[in-house]
């Protein structure tokens, strides 16, 4: 059976490329990936299966992309925040907005690629440079404006950002308890919101 005809648009290889990863974004958002072939990706794309394999060897190497391409979009937002002039509450804030904003899409989009081995594996790797970037930033951040030793820091950030894995990111195991660390960082900022929005003590 011949592949049926698609009329296509004049686009740049980088372009059509793009276009392809929409369309499996789509697909596998609204499907996930069971059943998801690159004949189907082609027609949501608007393309043939020979365009296809001619940018993505399988289903499995185009689905890491579409993984990088959708990390690196948000660790750009996060990058821009970081390099823009800021207060440290000022970019914690917007760092913490961009996360609640693009979690529920990201995290859908994650469970459901999730499902093929290889993709999974490349995601663990991606993701663990990715987090390990962000926690060294935040980290040097705060030893920079408060008296917090690094390992401490480095604990703070991981709660903070629910970054659950197991040893250290980047730097010396970490020897003290983290239940210690989150009870101060709880009182801490109980104090500061009783501070700015408390009512007992207003007139």
């Amino acid at each position: 059976m011949s592949e049926p005809s698609t009329k296509r648009r004049r686009l740049s290889p980088n372009q059509r490329q793009q276009e392809i990863l929409d369309a499996t974004y789509q697909l596998v958002l609204a499907a996930g990936i069971s059943n998801l072939t690159m004949e189907k990706i082609a027609r949501e794309a608007g393309a043939s299966k020979a365009l296809l394999y001619s940018y993505f060897p399988n289903i499995s190497g185009l689905l890491q992309q579409l993984y990088k391409r959708e990390l690196g979009k948000l660790q750009a937002q996060q990058r821009a925040v970081m390099e823009s002039p800021h207060s440290f509450e000022d970019m914690v804030k917007q760092t913490a907005s961009i996360n609640r904003v693009n979690q529920n899409k990201r995290q859908l989009l994650i469970k459901r690629l999730e499902g093929d081995p290889s993709v999974r594996t490349a995601m663990s790797k991606t993701d663990r440079r990715a987090r390990t970037e962000v926690v060294k930033y935040l980290c040097d951040e705060i030893t920079g404006s408060y008296d917090i030793p690094p390992n401490v820091a480095e604990e703070a950030v991981k709660l903070a950002l629910r970054y659950d894995e197991q040893g250290p990111v980047g730097r010396q195991k970490n020897t003290i308890d983290r239940d210690e660390i989150w009870g101060a960082m709880m009182v801490g900022a109980m104090q500061e919101l009783q501070k700015r929005f408390g009512t007992k003590h207003k007139n």
